[in-house]
């Protein structure tokens, strides 16, 4: 069957597994996904080149026909919740379709989260059955039926202490026996459980809840987001309607599909013939990433396509600025390479001729060009779409100079997911692009971004105060964020709603956008900008320690965060940026932090956003220091 005409049928099919199924019988033997396989856990970090097995769709078929049976059996039926906790692999995805195909709708939880957390979720939701990727997970889930955990309060009810049983845990990985847990390869293997295709699908309607998705929470408890099949139908064709994705081409897939941003890619490689390809599982037992095997894989992979996060760009480029400053020939190297890069590239943005040094020297330089992008993205690689967060612009432009393309797109859980991206034909940095084919745009009194369409979701699961609040009677979606549209419709996102900061003055100041400038340093890995209700705005500065300590041994100082060399060395950097702030945006005072903020200790959401208010209370002390 013609490709476009399968991206189109998405339009017509009553729900996903539909969609799934069809393809399946249009193209049995074609290639579904891939995935990196490692014969041996002991020798991760061997540079051998990794094994790719394919899976087809007539073995994907099967797999899940016979796992959604299993679900049935055991009680999973039309609206029945089922959880899957796990990191990004192709379980997770046949999981999801299992459930989809019973009638059950697919409850995501990050691998990452806490014990509480994790409980208030299954708790929420009421979930009664969850898959778990490995023992990590298994013993998690199985901890909470044992101990009470901390439940907080919603609209609707007080909070409490609570214990959490499920009925059923279906492991990925093996683990260690109990009456609870039954392993995914038995089911698979059990021929007493039908692999022929379920009917229970075909009730399912277009409207009905496929997915609860739950919020990051950067304040207060998660919200799970009710998105139906029809969301993510829409949404699907939505993107392919881009050509940001070739119809014959790879994606690579290592963002976590507990996110709405992963999931879309997920099923643009299970609903349409574009392939996945996923990296190696480098750990069997627990959900810790390895970001060294996985940029193997992704070198390895040959993909045309890699969706990312900024955070991954953002250590991408670190790396490469830490290698440039390293000294000896390949960093003098290194250093003219991106020098004549950013010359060359600015000139031909401002429309003016670049010095004839810099065009030699860029012609000189092509070959290391090409190899930085090698090295980071493979062979295939055309472009990058980033999403999940707000790219700074230093970073893109950075890249951009290197001829690596990024196609920076905008969207929230709660409009399943993309709304908006950058095109082939313009690609404007610092924007997040037009809005996708169907959606509708519109910038509120008080610069807030509105959307409506068919891809955005019913609301807040047992919240209906918060869904009001958030989605009026017109059903435009009030997303929080500010923003404006250029004479081209072009979204730029300026900030947060809530994260505005309102100074003793009255003055109005978005924090994101000084952020970005302040990262754009070498010398700093993060920043952190306050000063609501107070009379001036202040920072709380990670270094990028490898810069910092490379430039330590060159001036030939030890690493000392209170020493006044290093304190004049951010000094400088933040005087940079002030220079081009409004006098009253400007950071008057900074104090350098010596830890990092993650997902697991608190400080970062899943996708990677800082949680201000958490950042705020834990160094509540050293901020309001910076005003005595």
């Amino acid at each position: 069957m013609d490709p476009q005409a399968i991206v189109e049928r998405l339009r017509n099919v009553a729900n996903i597994p539909a969609a799934f199924f069809a393809l399946a019988e249009d193209a049995p033997n074609e290639t579904v996904y891939l995935q990196s396989k490692i014969s041996d856990q002991t020798i991760v970090k061997s540079s051998a080149p990794r094994r790719w097995s394919g899976t087809t769709y007539q073995q994907a078929a099967a797999q899940i026909s016979r796992l959604s049976h299993y679900l049935s059996a055991n009680g999973i039926g039309r609206g029945s919740r089922v959880a899957i906790v796990s990191y990004t692999r192709p379980e997770w995805l046949l999981a999801d379709l299992a459930i989809l195909a019973a009638g059950g709708v697919s409850v995501s939880i990050y691998h990452s989260v806490n014990r509480d957390e994790t409980g208030y979720i299954l708790f929420d939701s009421e979930a009664s059955v969850a898959f778990a990727e490995n023992q990590e997970q298994v013993t998690k889930l199985l901890s909470l039926s044992e101990i009470p955990c901390q439940l907080p309060g919603t609209e609707l009810r007080s909070a409490a202490e609570q214990k959490i049983t499920l009925k059923k845990i279906i492991a990925f990985e093996l683990v260690s026996p109990h009456p609870l847990v039954v392993q995914l390869s038995d089911i698979l293997a059990d021929r007493t459980v039908s692999d022929t295709t379920p009917a229970s699908f075909l009730a399912v309607t277009g409207g009905d809840l496929a997915s609860l998705v739950y919020t990051s929470g950067t304040t207060g408890p998660p919200k799970g987001v009710m998105q139906t099949h029809t969301n993510h139908l829409t949404n699907v064709w939505q993107a392919a309607r881009t050509n940001l994705f070739a119809l014959d081409g790879d994606l690579f897939l290592f963002l976590p599909l507990a996110h709405s941003f992963a999931r879309l890619i997920g099923y643009i490689g299970f609903l349409t013939p574009t392939r996945l390809k996923f990296p190696a599982v480098a750990d069997t037992r627990s959900s810790i990433l390895n970001v060294n095997s996985v940029l193997q894989d992704l070198r390895e992979s040959g993909v045309q396509v890699v969706p990312t996060v900024p955070r991954i760009l953002e250590k991408m480029v670190a790396g490469i600025k830490e290698r440039s400053s390293a000294g000896g020939l390949s960093g003098f190297l290194l250093g003219a390479t991106l020098r004549s890069a950013r010359n060359i590239w600015q000139a031909e943005r401002d429309g003016y001729p670049a010095n004839v040094g810099s065009q030699i020297l860029y012609f000189l330089t092509s070959p290391l060009r090409r190899k930085i992008k090698r090295q980071l993205f493979g062979s295939g690689f055309q472009h990058g779409v980033s999403g999940g967060a707000k790219l700074p612009i230093p970073i893109n432009e950075f890249l951009a100079s290197l001829s690596i393309v990024v196609y920076e797109g905008y969207g929230l859980t709660e409009t399943c997911v993309a709304t908006n991206v950058n095109r082939r034909e313009l690609n404007k940095i610092g924007s997040v692009g037009p809005c996708l084919e169907g959606i509708e745009l519109k910038i509120s009194e008080e610069g807030e971004i509105l959307f409506r369409g068919p891809n955005v979701a019913l609301g807040y699961f047992n919240r209906p105060q918060a869904t009001k609040e958030a989605w009026d009677s017109a059903g435009w979606f009030h997303t929080g964020d500010l923003g404006y549209l250029d004479s081209d419709q072009y979204l730029f996102i300026t900030g947060r709603k809530k994260e505005l900061i309102v100074t003793a003055g009255g003055k109005k100041i978005a924090p994101v956008a000084i952020e970005e400038r302040l990262v754009a340093s070498r010398f700093i890995a993060s920043a952190t900008v306050f000063g609501d209700g107070k009379p001036y705005c202040v920072a709380l500065i990670q270094p990028e320690l490898p810069v910092l300590e490379e430039w330590s041994r060159r001036e030939g100082r030890p690493v000392d965060l209170t020493s006044r060399a290093v304190l004049e060395l951010f000094q400088q950097e933040i005087e940079a940026v002030n220079e081009r702030l409004s006098k009253f945006e400007t950071i008057k005072r900074f104090r350098l932090i010596n830890d990092e903020f993650t997902v697991e200790n608190g400080m970062l959401t899943p996708t990677f956003k800082v949680k201000r208010t958490k950042v705020q209370q834990r160094y509540e002390e050293l901020i309001e220091s910076m005003y005595l």
